[in-house]
């Protein structure tokens, strides 16, 4: 008599730098058939579970703290892709810079639900994701935001570059840069010219108006 085999359990790692958010979306997700739940409060830590096990989902935000070697943004999106191309990925964030949700989608992620929308938003999108679904999915607000820079990947409601985006967001958040420089494996002398293109290019003077920029579109 041939044993029936016994049914994959399925897995989700959350990244999140907030212990609430983390704790919120574990439990948006109980009611999925995730026998396997691990949360981490970095990119790093991200990246170390995922070297230690195969997950069927990852859910993570994209701005999180980057002190002793962390990871968040584009880059790390893009290292997950090219490491783990197999695993989908659902971004749960609370940017509302259409350039920059633009960029995000180019990347292929599985989706992108904003956390300002309804928790069964980000269940439904999660459930659509592990039942095979090539789609991308956006939640009506993410979706509402990338069409009004034209609905297309890549499509930017600024005209700056995603790296420059980036420069920005991470600028206006604290971050010096030669800190953003050794995050992204830059040197210093580029990352300053990124920051300085994006100023010419938004007709900046000084870093509190970048900062002030970076605040009311929607990138820190």
């Amino acid at each position: 008599m041939t044993d029936t085999p016994k049914p994959h359990a399925l897995s989700v790692v959350i990244a999140d730098d907030h212990p609430m958010i983390r704790l919120a979306i574990k439990d948006v997700l109980s009611d999925l058939r995730f026998q396997v739940v691990v949360t981490c409060q970095s990119g790093k830590e991200l990246f170390e579970a995922l070297e230690q096990q195969r997950f069927d989902l990852i859910v993570t935000d994209f701005s999180m703290e980057r002190e002793q070697g962390n990871e968040d943004g584009l880059r790390m999106i893009q290292r997950i892709r090219s490491r783990h191309p197999e695993t989908p990925i659902v971004v749960f964030t609370m940017l509302t810079n259409t350039g920059l949700l633009a960029c995000i989608q180019a990347e292929g992620v599985a989706g992108i639900v904003g956390k300002s929308e309804d928790p069964e938003i980000l269940k439904r999108i999660c459930a659509d994701v592990i039942s095979g679904s090539s789609a991308q999915h956006l939640s009506p607000g993410i979706a509402n935001r990338i069409a009004s820079a034209g609905g297309r990947p890549g499509a930017q409601a600024s005209p700056l570059s995603p790296k420059e985006i980036e420069v920005v967001r991470m600028f206006a958040n604290g971050d010096s840069l030669t800190k953003i420089a050794e995050c992204f494996h830059r040197s210093l002398a580029t990352i300053a010219a990124q920051k300085r293109s994006a100023m010419q290019k938004l007709n900046i003077a000084n870093n509190a108006d970048l900062i002030t920029y970076a605040r009311e579109n929607g990138l820190a």
